[in-house]
């Protein structure tokens, strides 16, 4: 028997708009192509292939020239059922000069049972830059994580690499445990992603929200110093005012063992008064400790805003950034506006950082949003102009796009972003690439389509991309 679930992948979150009936963005497209791409960028997510099921989906070799890699294996123990299957890919992390990857997320297990389908970590690794893929070691689970095996609940959303090779890598979600309560979840690798150990329990903050099967506590993002061992991970928790607000940790051990920043986080002056909503998505750190980290926020009129914060201390104490500026085009009632921040890249020898996500503009459809700042994420400055989107996308109310992730070359002004968007006709959803030569100031479309592996439906498609480095 399998009951209806709420899905470990951003795709199915609650701050994903992405099936909006109502949508729409005007017809645009670019054909400039860079001069050079990012050094051997790696692309990952998923798609709906011809028997119904979600499987995951990568792409490397750079951001321009995408290249399709080869069929990734699934777990031996994933569902098989049709239409059922679901295996995502929420993050990656690369060395560029190495060409190892990582990538982590959550997949449907076969087992059976009242509570089905449960759902548990994925991991995979590459050794020739995203070209193949190879499942890592199963991950170890807590030891209270709920049982029996019909009702785990354990997913991972970021993942960040460090050291010589950087082969240490840390990994961040949440899993459910047998109390009832969702709970941060932390992993730590030797070897590029092939084998994971558990880290310590994370601490929950002392106001969270009690009795422990109303718990919510999860992290979505993650970024390490570079050549140290420092890491800092963002995500939200419940509080015992029955509001869910910003989550960090820090650790010094490579996410061995970690330390709740008990500070509460400092929230937007036009919150509302209970039942706040604030979630931190994505963050990104430099080797001198200046972390930026953002997300959203529900604001006392029902809309949603974007949020930022900046850290000077690896994420032990938080600033709240200035207020984000919206689109020009964004849609005039407040109450309608809906902006998320999804991601978010600070160079490592200046202070620009570039963030992205998605956003309601004037004709009430989703469409791709950008930011760049010049002081470390304290304050931002919106795209003057709507991003374009492919000469075949959906047009009027069928419009739909987003981004999710994005990558940054500081050296050359380069980056690369990913997400989704509707194709015109019956085709569906289908992955979206952006390529900046000036920092994230302005966008081109990739110019090649990112073609989808040959079992994929062709019709009521459901690809994205979630993740990029």
């Amino acid at each position: 028997m399998y009951k209806k679930t709420k899905l470990p992948v951003l795709f199915f979150g609650k701050a994903i708009i992405l099936l909006s009936a109502n949508q729409s963005f005007a017809d645009a497209s670019l054909t400039i192509t860079p001069a050079q791409p990012v050094l051997q960028t790696v692309t990952i997510g998923s798609y709906l292939n011809s028997e119904g099921g979600t499987v995951p989906l990568a792409y490397y070799d750079g951001g321009i020239e995408w290249k399709l890699s080869a069929s990734l294996p699934l777990p031996s123990d994933v569902l098989q059922l049709s239409g059922k299957q679901y295996t995502f890919l929420n993050g990656v992390a690369c060395y560029k000069m190495g060409r190892s990857c990582t990538a982590i997320g959550a997949y449907i297990t076969n087992a059976e049972g009242p509570d089905a389908p449960g759902y548990a970590p994925l991991s995979y690794f590459s050794t020739d830059s995203g070209a193949h893929w190879k499942l890592s070691a199963t991950l170890p689970l807590p030891k209270d994580v709920s049982m029996p095996a019909d009702s785990i609940r354990t997913a991972l959303f970021g993942v960040a690499c460090t050291g010589s090779g950087q082969s240490h890598c840390s990994t961040v979600g949440y899993y459910s445990n047998n109390t009832g309560a969702t709970v941060p979840l932390s992993y730590t690798s030797s070897n590029g992603g092939k084998k994971w150990e558990l880290s310590e329990t994370l601490p929950l903050p002392t106001d969270v929200i009690l009795p422990a099967n109303k718990q919510n506590n999860i992290l979505y993002g993650i970024s390490c110093d570079p050549n140290g061992e420092l890491c800092t991970a963002i995500g939200s928790y419940t509080n015992n005012n029955k509001s869910t607000v910003p989550l960090s940790y820090t650790s010094t051990n490579r996410g061995r063992s970690w330390t709740l920043n008990q500070t509460p986080f400092p929230l937007p002056a036009d919150v509302p008064n209970t039942n706040q909503l604030s979630e931190l998505r994505a963050i990104s750190c430099n080797n001198m400790g200046f972390c930026t980290a953002v997300g959203y926020y529900y604001n006392n009129r029902t809309g949603v805003s974007p949020l930022s914060y900046i850290s000077s201390d690896s994420g032990a104490t938080w600033q709240l950034s200035l207020p984000l500026p919206l689109p020009p085009d964004v849609i005039s009632q407040v109450y309608r506006q809906k902006t998320y921040l999804n991601s978010v890249f600070c160079s490592q020898t200046d202070s620009s950082c570039s963030a992205v996500g998605y956003y309601t503009n004037k004709n009430g459809v989703v469409a791709p949003l950008s930011y760049t700042s010049v002081d470390g994420g304290y304050s931002w400055t919106v795209s003057s102009s709507p991003l374009p989107l492919p000469s075949d996308a959906a047009t009027g109310i069928l419009s739909n796009s987003g981004l999710f992730s994005i990558v940054c070359d500081a050296s050359k002004n380069l980056c690369n972003s990913v997400g989704y968007y509707k194709k015109s006709g019956t085709i569906g959803i289908v992955p979206l690439s952006y390529t900046s030569t000036d920092g994230g100031i302005t966008w081109e479309v990739t110019p090649n389509n990112l073609q989808l592996p040959a079992d994929a439906t062709p019709v009521n498609q459901l690809s994205r991309l979630n993740g990029v480095n």
